[in-house]
């Protein structure tokens, strides 16, 4: 095609498909960076906990430790007071009093300062509890007991390098790390698919004289390696646990069968769970659990009932999980008589379902259209002693959402932290997305500061919904930050993520901006999809330039990456005959 007819942002499409198309092509050398001709409004939107009016408002309400702010109703030289102050959980004013101590000679006690270490940990306060094990170190005398404590709790916190740090200091200072101070540091890396850095830890581990890899170890790299590496490298794993003469449990055995199962290896489940009495173990509910939930999820009822009786013959009594798991699919199938009697026969021999027990049948209510139902079931629950979790809450605030009920779900919401229930991310997202389709633009930008103030942090599904409502309103520019917002705090912008961007820039006539992001896209390693290139033509085309949204349309269907029938539709959408000379083309729309 002749580029003199072209605008600029059409011959730049055709080097970005083309580059896309075509690897070798160096187009993407350059850095891209949307940009827009329009002018921004006067609105921001961010979904970050580093907003500084938040830290602001949090700085305000912080108790503040300090040897010149001493609580008058404190007496300094009474012991009691400063282990029933940790004790009821007000560590700032315990870490004072300990500071007071100090100048008068105090020796700290290693108990409670493990205590007020976890305190802090547990409120990810990582600088005061670091800065109690420093007055245990100095003044006191620590142990392995206190050292695990502040090592745990850095890795719950992300801290991995700090917990590394304390593990590093604990060793320098006489103390050597025990399997338990392994374990937690094996379990924070495999929490964060750091396999291959904690199985380096357990050749680090069997390298020590007076400490040895314990069951535990094991069991939590098979669990990691089942997700990251398969079944058959974590059976290498339970091999050399064997070799070492550790007698695996049936926790162990169970996230063995749990693996066969999640990679469709049905046979070999049953196989392994019928061959552990060989093995010295019995197979529990768990494991009886675990293989019916994977038959019942493949339809397979009549497998299911086989294994419900062999669990009778084998002693094993179905407990709350195995009715639940029946009731699931059963509701799952539509067979909602079914699923209730059979909670009627569970109640019946003693069993007290819980809220994953009432669930399905709460959602099952909502997906046929019954909300009245769905809520008199949640009535039913609470009248029996089982009081709703969030999930319960979440499906039937959505489905009022659904049907036009925002109000009453606002109402519902409002007194979610009064039952004890208190709203997640995504009670949030359900309501924010309906406050801003129904004008309450305001009121859902204010909910997700609200969600954020309250420590609940956004979620990928909180960025797109909130740059779908943004495009939808004609707020691109807004949208296009908060893309740089959403990678900044942990969330890559997804293929979903990038259409939706995509379709707004289109519709507000910026294809050149459009462009610029799927270049962006693709040099990020994000693959556009059909959806991302029909956006793009029809972008171009319902921008006046039917003639080169067809030709793209064309040489895209050339390369396979749109189908037969999409490019059919462009065809009747745009009708542009002589961009159709080539017989395969041609051929196409027969």
């Amino acid at each position: 095609m002749s580029t003199e007819l072209l605008p600029n942002s059409t011959i730049q499409m055709t080097r970005i498909i083309t580059a896309e198309i075509f690897p070798q092509c160096s187009f993407f050398s350059n850095n891209l960076k949307p940009t827009s001709q329009s002018q921004k409004h006067n609105f921001v939107v961010r979904c970050s906990s580093n907003d500084h009016s938040k830290i602001k408002h949090r700085n305000n309400q912080r108790v503040k430790v300090s040897t010149h702010n001493r609580p008058a109703h404190v007496q300094s030289n009474d012991m009691k007071v400063l282990n029933w102050s940790c004790k009821v959980g007000k560590y700032d004013e315990t870490l004072y009093l300990l500071e007071c101590k100090m100048k008068s000679g105090y020796k700290p006690d290693v108990i409670l300062c493990t205590k007020l270490i976890k305190g802090f940990c547990n409120s990810k306060n990582s600088d005061k509890a670091e800065k109690v094990m420093q007055i245990l170190e100095q003044f006191g005398e620590p142990d392995v007991f206190a050292y695990n404590a502040l090592i745990s709790g850095f890795c719950k916190m992300n801290k991995i390098e700090a917990a590394n740090k304390v593990l590093n200091r604990m060793k320098a200072r006489g103390f050597p790390p025990d399997s338990v101070t392994y374990n937690i540091l094996v379990g924070s890396l495999c929490d964060r698919g750091k396999l291959g850095l904690a199985l380096k830890l357990l050749d680090q581990l069997k390298e020590e004289n007076n400490c040895n890899p314990t069951v535990i170890t094991y069991t939590i790299l098979i669990e990691a390696t089942i997700l990251e590496g398969g079944i058959r490298e974590a059976m290498k794993l339970l091999d050399e646990m064997l070799s070492r003469g550790l007698q695996p449990d049936m926790y162990t055995y169970n996230a063995i069968i749990r693996g066969m199962c999640r990679e469709k290896m049905m046979n070999q489940a049953y196989e392994f769970v019928r061959s552990l009495p060989s093995k010295g173990c019995r197979p529990d509910v768990i494991s009886y659990n675990i293989l019916l939930r994977a038959l019942l999820h493949k339809g397979k009822w009549s497998d299911g009932e086989k294994l419900v009786n062999e669990m009778f013959s084998a002693g094993c009594e179905p407990n709350v999980v195995t009715y639940s798991i029946l009731m699931s699919a059963l509701c799952r199938d539509g067979k909602l008589d079914e699923a209730i009697n059979l909670l009627k026969i569970m109640m019946d021999k003693g069993l007290t379902p819980d809220t994953f027990t009432y669930d399905p049948l709460i959602s099952a209510f909502c997906k046929g259209g019954r909300l009245d139902l769905a809520i008199k079931f949640l009535d039913y629950m609470i009248s029996n002693g089982c009081l709703p979790d969030i999930v319960n809450y979440n499906t039937i605030l959505s489905t009022m959402c659904k049907k036009g009920k925002a109000d009453e779900a606002m109402e519902i919401f409002e007194k979610l932290g009064e039952i004890g229930c208190p709203p997640d991310v995504s009670t949030y997202n359900t309501l924010m997305s309906v406050l801003w389709n129904n004008g309450g633009r305001a009121r859902a930008l204010r909910m997700v500061s609200e969600m954020i103030e309250k420590g609940i942090d956004p979620d990928e599904i909180t960025y797109n919904s909130l740059i779908s409502c943004l495009c939808r309103d004609g707020m691109v520019d807004e949208a296009l930050d908060l893309l740089g917002d959403m990678e900044g705090n942990g969330f890559p912008p997804t293929v979903i993520t990038y259409n939706i961007l995509l379709l707004g820039l289109c519709k507000a006539h910026r294809v050149d901006d459009a462009i610029e992001v799927l270049g962006e896209m693709v040099e990020k390693g994000r693959r556009p999809n059909e959806t991302t290139y029909i956006l793009l033509i029809e972008g171009v085309g319902f921008s006046g330039w039917r003639v080169q949204a067809m030709e793209l349309a064309s040489a895209i269907y050339q390369k396979n990456a749109i189908s037969k029938e999409s490019f059919q539709r462009l065809r009747k959408t745009f009708p542009v005959p002589d961009v159709y000379k080539d017989t395969t083309l041609s051929d196409a729309g027969k």
